[in-house]
């Protein structure tokens, strides 16, 4: 790869990588890790967003170092941040069910009951500690 192109691509994903980490954006349509997981939960979103600035400038130094290591850390940029949101998700709720209210991002999480495996919606992520299951009327437990 031309030095030229490798500075250029460096710069660009060490832009992107310090824009992440320095402005605290909320779900939105332009930048971001923007999968239903994450628009669901505002602390999923957060968590996905300092990690994608980490890698954006993992990624910037490894296009300097070689080829090779920009492939790799660009394959890895892209399937931890798709894995590691629904991950976190699931483990918060004990599903990877979401609700879509009206509007491009209005999401919302879905919690399964410990006791009957029902899915409850729920309005955002602060009520998952008093949800109360709407089959069986015992309180939703979340896995964390």
């Amino acid at each position: 790869m031309p030095q030229a192109v490798a500075y250029g691509l460096a710069v660009i994903f060490a832009v992107l990588g310090l824009i992440l980490l320095l402005w605290r954006l909320g779900p939105n349509w332009w930048i971001g890790v923007r999968i239903p997981w994450t628009y669901a939960d505002r602390e999923i979103w957060d968590k996905s967003w300092v990690l994608c600035g980490v890698l954006l400038l993992v990624t910037a130094g490894a296009v300097l170092f070689s080829v090779m290591a920009f492939v790799v850390a660009l394959v890895l940029l892209v399937l931890i941040n798709l894995v590691l949101p629904i991950y976190l998700y699931r483990r918060k709720y004990g599903t990877m069910s979401f609700w879509k209210d009206v509007g491009w991002s209005a999401y919302r999480p879905a919690v399964r009951c410990s006791h009957c495996g029902h899915i409850q919606k729920l309005a955002d992520e602060t009520h998952l500690q008093g949800a109360v299951c709407e089959a069986c009327g015992l309180i939703c437990r979340s896995r964390s």
